[in-house]
């Protein structure tokens, strides 16, 4: 991290503070600490280091505001240049910088130096940034969410960092700390992503109004994302909301017209509210791509079953429907929905040795 000119100037100040303590600890510390933000000379940064610990000893000394401004200035500066803990030390740099920060509690001097704790501050953030990523890269994830925390605390409004504690939090199974991070992401920089997860992590609380607000929200600013229609369709779906089902199809179908689970979803709906033409379409649709799709043959035997009963002079109906069911027994034979069917197409066919056959089948089915 760069030392601008207003920190140089502001540690001449400091150094100025200090004229009266001739070769006092403390000055040789603001001496060598200018001298190393002017040169990046690491040995000056040790020589402050070595000079402010003296400065440091007794409770009178940590408690002076300036010791640990001073003390918290070269710590955190350790704490970037020294990243690979090459120095020896008692307490990390990173410790021991924010305990000298979190000393400071004067309103009045925390103004007056706000750039010093600003520059604090944002070398604490960059140590704390590495120690998150080095945790992350070992998939020591409580370690990680502990170091982005105090990143996100020290500097708040990277999104990188919220977008690796809503993950870490999600993965570490902690849903409402996740929800702060998946929020302030879709606030800052909404991705698809994000509001999927978001809606997942609302189910998974058992808020379903707010997951599928979610993903509503999601959809309208995404509405070409796969995967938040999708999910929008299974939710309706699941709550058997067939009609809201048949609303996003085109939209759904646009992104994969041939998909196998889609049309049958598209087929069943229709069948449900009565549309017996687009429910026998999709359904043909599955068939084309599988033939031997279980489902869809016995959907469609079903549905030309049930129009031939309504109308027995159409014998092809029957005709349809047998060639379907018979096709679906064959796929799974041991489906007992698929031979009562079929029972009740040969009742109505009169084929007697047949429905003794089917019938056979099904009680023998029912005793295991």
């Amino acid at each position: 991290m760069k030392f601008t000119a207003s920190i140089l100037l502001l540690l001449f100040t400091l150094l100025g503070d200090y004229s009266a303590w001739a070769q006092s600890p403390t000055k040789e510390a603001m001496n060598a600490f200018a001298h190393f933000t002017k040169t990046r000379d690491s040995k000056q940064l040790e020589i402050a280091r070595k000079n402010i610990d003296e400065a440091y000893q007794t409770a009178k000394d940590s408690l002076s505001p300036k010791n640990n401004l001073i003390r918290a200035m070269i710590y955190s500066a350790l704490a970037v240049i020294d990243s690979n803990r090459n120095l020896t030390y008692k307490k990390d740099p990173l410790e021991e910088s924010s305990f000298s920060l979190n000393q400071l509690k004067n309103e009045k001097f925390l103004t007056e130096h706000e750039a010093e704790i600003e520059f604090v501050r944002n070398q604490l953030a960059s140590g704390y940034l590495r120690e998150g990523n080095n945790a992350l890269a070992y998939s020591n994830f409580d370690a990680a969410a502990n170091a982005f925390t105090k990143v996100d605390t020290l500097a708040p409004g990277i999104l990188q960092v919220a977008h690796n504690l809503a993950i870490i939090y999600e993965k570490l199974g902690y849903p409402r700390k996740a929800l702060i991070y998946y929020n302030r992401l879709i606030e800052d920089k909404p991705e698809p992503a994000y509001y999927f997860n978001l809606s997942e992590l609302y189910t998974l609380l058992r808020n379903d109004s707010l997951a599928l607000e979610v993903l509503r929200k999601g959809r309208g600013k995404f509405p070409e994302d796969r995967d938040l229609v999708f999910k929008e369709i299974n939710y309706y779906a699941e709550k058997q909301e067939y009609k809201l089902v048949i609303d996003l199809l085109p939209n759904a179908l646009k992104l994969d017209e041939t998909s196998i689970p889609l049309n049958y979803l598209a087929g069943f709906s229709y069948d449900v509210i009565g549309n017996k033409a687009k429910a026998e379409e999709h359904y043909e649709k599955v068939l084309n791509s599988d033939p031997n799709n279980y489902d869809a043959n016995y959907a469609l035997g079903l549905l030309y079953l049930n129009s031939y009963v309504r109308n027995q002079k159409k014998r092809q109906l029957m005709y349809t429907a047998l060639s379907h069911l018979t096709k679906a027994n064959e796929i799974d034979p041991n489906q007992l929905k698929t031979l009562q069917s079929l029972a009740i197409l040969y009742q109505y066919s009169g084929d007697e040795i047949q429905l003794q056959r089917v019938n056979s089948k099904i009680n023998q089915l029912k005793l295991n």
